[in-house]
């Protein structure tokens, strides 16, 4: 019984702890993105770039984005800003 409960107990503990890593690596992504599209002389970045910067796929990169605030170009999607 004692076992059973040891083993649910660290079941509990990685679980948090990989929520916890998970968010510190989202939060690590934004903070690149967010490097990248308020660097200096440039007001919109190729979103094929941001893509690689963060080695994310695109609709992952995409979501970090949008939570970020940032947006797609009305004229071509494939570049995007920081919405200020």
């Amino acid at each position: 019984m004692d076992e059973l409960i040891c083993n649910f107990v660290n079941a509990i503990v990685l679980s948090l702890f990989g929520l916890v890593s998970s968010q510190r690596a989202r939060n690590r992504k934004k903070k690149i993105l967010r490097n990248r599209l308020l660097k200096d002389g440039w007001k919109w970045r190729k979103f094929g770039s941001l893509c690689r910067s963060i080695r994310e796929d695109e609709y992952a990169t995409k979501e970090l984005l949008i939570e970020m605030g940032a947006r797609a170009s009305a004229k071509s999607k494939d570049v995007w800003t920081l919405s200020d």
